[in-house]
């Protein structure tokens, strides 16, 4: 009863520490996706105000550029009072429901000689008196100045918001040649802009979201536009008043704005919510706008924190939960562990059968070997016996000895053969040596010619040159080469091909004493039927073959891979049904470069 009630308060303390850890947890995963958030939607934000401001940009310098062109018309130049209405009116028309207003030129004394569109405001004329010292110089003919923002009417509080451009225009004089120009300042040419409209013209495809709105500073800090505090335009961050300090506790984040270049940043105002912000400049020779877009960062968060309202009372829940159940989960706990061990158990019993069934494949391999070494053998030996026999009662040793000495020689490999099939359940003795690897290569295929003839096969070789001798037990190998040949041989259903390619794919210096470690590839291609993908997996494993259950043991590429194993040699097989198949033997070799 005691170790119960010490149990029931481990449970209880866990409980509460689960809670609390819980509470923290979700604190801090509301905190970053909260930050995460803000900083997406702000990329999007700053994505919008690069779009609009370039777009912005774009605008205005084809303004610009039309206004050079126009500067290039002799009749312009010349201020011809009939063709100046004609060209103009052709321009003006091309900008039908944009922001352009009016289209005006000027003579050099600032006096407006023909205007197109709505009637300039008294401004202008003042702008124009002031930028007769600076169109003077030929060094400004065919710039663009861009005055800043103005209201239409200066008695007029809700007048909309202006600009103009003005292109200084150059005449030649009398006499003038191409070969020596002389030109003089005539007038202007001006474009009056709607900024309301230009700003509206840009911002309206961003398609904003309802919390969602933009607004522009000048580069001396002046609100220019804004849709939802009209009654600030035109004030200026720099010169702050009481009124202004009643919402704005400070002006920082707006100067930073004026003196950086495009970023992103949060502000609030007065008891109004929280916003998020990015921001791009628009640079227009002298002049500098910066577009704003904001956000009301509750509209922004408002479904991040309804999921996390959902996701705290589920949590409450489940902490319910697992104190009502933690009891019932102590009740069953010993049942748990005892099932585990069972399980464990259960699992090592199958491991160790598995070891039990593998251990018996490998006794009835060796089984096997001794079988079939012990069949072989005897005839073998029978044969040479006959031909021994033969050879000494035989009076013309002309007519047959050498068929007889081929006899003689094949019944030896053969038991050589069998004998070396002992080689991967038996540590028979490994006698490399020096051989020349293509004289092996030709000697094998030499013996299966019969085969190949009998299907009709055409054998392609390619060896180079000054081939490196190869440490190899030559006998063994042998058996590698000819169970690679014989399976190839296997799957060509009729009149077929296989090349025999031998390459040196490596060379690396392996010592200070220039000795170099070389690896030599013999690749036996076949065009043959092909082993389907789902096959090659168990290419190598023992009693695995592709082969109908009397045309094969399975023990072929098993027994070679063992070869290859010694002679630190590695085999692979890449092959697609119906295309043919690749085997690749890779064997290490040591030579000394002079």
């Amino acid at each position: 009863m005691q170790k119960i009630k010490y149990d029931k308060i481990w449970i209880l303390a866990g409980t509460i520490f689960s809670a609390i850890i819980f509470l923290t947890a979700i604190f801090k995963i509301y905190n970053l996706s909260l930050s995460e958030l803000k900083k997406s939607h702000q990329l999007q934000q700053m994505e919008m105000a690069k779009a609009a401001s370039l777009g912005i940009n774009t605008y205005l310098d084809h303004i610009v550029e039309d206004m050079q062109l126009i500067t290039f018309f002799p009749e312009i130049q010349k201020l011809d009072t009939l063709q100046v209405t004609k060209i103009i009116k052709y321009f003006f028309n091309h900008y039908e429901k944009e922001a352009v207003r009016t289209i005006f030129i000027a003579d050099k004394s600032g006096n407006t000689f023909h205007s197109e569109g709505a009637k300039l405001p008294s401004w202008i004329k003042l702008q124009l008196k002031n930028r007769l010292q600076w169109a003077e110089p030929l060094e400004n003919w065919g710039k663009s100045w861009f005055s800043r923002v103005q209201p239409d009417s200066e008695t007029n509080s809700n007048s909309n918001l202006s600009f103009v451009i003005l292109v200084p225009i150059a005449s030649p004089l009398y006499g003038a040649t191409l070969n020596h120009p002389e030109n003089e300042f005539t007038g202007f040419i001006g474009y009056h802009i709607d900024f309301d409209l230009l700003m509206q013209q840009f911002i309206a495809p961003l398609k904003l979201g309802q919390g969602d709105f933009a607004w522009v500073l000048d580069g001396n800090g002046r609100l220019i536009y804004h849709p939802r505090h009209k009654e600030m335009l035109l004030q200026s961050i720099k010169k702050t008043t009481d009124d202004c300090k009643t919402c704005h506790s400070s002006f920082e984040t707006q100067n930073k704005m004026l003196n950086s270049k495009a970023s992103i940043g949060e502000y609030t105002i007065g008891t109004e919510p929280p916003k998020i912000m990015a921001y791009f400049p628009i640079q227009l020779q002298e002049e500098k706008w910066i577009l704003v877009i904001s956000t009301i960062l509750p509209d922004v968060t408002a479904g991040l924190r309804d999921k996390f309202r959902l996701f705290f009372i589920l949590g409450i829940i489940i902490l319910i939960a697992i104190t009502t159940l933690g009891f019932l989960l102590y009740l069953v706990n010993t049942r748990r562990i005892l099932a585990e061990k069972a399980q464990r158990q259960s699992e090592q019993m199958q491991d160790l059968q598995q070891q039990l069934n593998h251990s018996s494949k490998l006794a009835s391999i060796g089984e096997l070997v001794d079988t079939v070494a012990h069949e072989i053998n005897t005839p073998a030996g029978i044969i040479t016996a006959q031909a021994d026999a033969l050879l000494m009662q035989m009076e013309d040793m002309n007519n047959f000895s050498v068929e007889l000495n081929i006899i003689k020689k094949q019944t030896r490999r053969i038991s050589k053969y069998t004998r070396s099939l002992l080689d991967y359940s038996k540590r028979v003795p490994f006698n490399p040596a020096p051989t020349k690897l293509n004289g092996l290569l030709d000697e094998t295929i030499y013996l299966l010619g019969h085969r190949f003839r009998a299907k009709k096969i055409s054998i392609q070789k390619k060896y180079p040159p000054n081939l490196p001798l190869l440490l190899l037990d030559r006998n063994q190998m042998e058996q590698v080469i000819i169970n690679v040949l014989n399976n190839a041989v296997d799957a060509i259903e009729g009149p077929g091909e296989i090349k025999v390619e031998v390459q040196i794919i490596k060379a690396v210096s392996e010592s200070e004493d220039d000795s170099v470690e070389k690896e030599i590839e013999i690749k036996f291609t076949d065009n043959g039927r092909g082993i389907p993908s789902t096959d090659l997996d168990h290419l190598f494993k023992p009693f695995f073959s592709t082969k109908l259950p009397r045309e094969g043991t399975g023990l072929g590429l098993y027994i070679s891979k063992a070869i290859l194993l010694r002679h630190r040699g590695k085999i692979s097989v890449i092959s697609t049904a119906g295309q043919g198949t690749t085997v690749s033997i890779i064997l290490p070799a040591k030579s000394k470069e002079n």
